[in-house]
């Protein structure tokens, strides 16, 4: 049998989110929960690049480096941006 009440909060939801009705606290959550994981996956591709740095594994460490460099200015970007309205 169908839970309605789960249904009727999905529709809330999607109806919040379509026309940009959600709370300024949600979108720094959001936010912030995106800009953690991003920094994380840096630290990840950092660690793997001085790691195969330290293997001789010069090509794929410059590869992976080149790749936190990109993700590096992107966060950059993400970080200065102007705030849309």
């Amino acid at each position: 049998m169908a839970h309605f009440h789960y249904r009727e909060k999905l529709k809330q939801i999607e109806k919040a989110a379509s026309k940009n009705m959600l709370s300024e606290g949600a979108k720094n959550i959001g936010m912030g929960c995106f800009v953690f994981v991003f920094i994380l996956l840096i630290a990840f591709l950092m660690f793997l690049s001085v790691s195969l740095w330290i293997n001789d594994i010069i090509v794929g460490s410059l590869l992976t480096g080149i790749v936190v460099l990109i993700c590096l200015f992107v966060l950059y970007k993400l970080w200065t941006a102007t705030k849309i309205p």
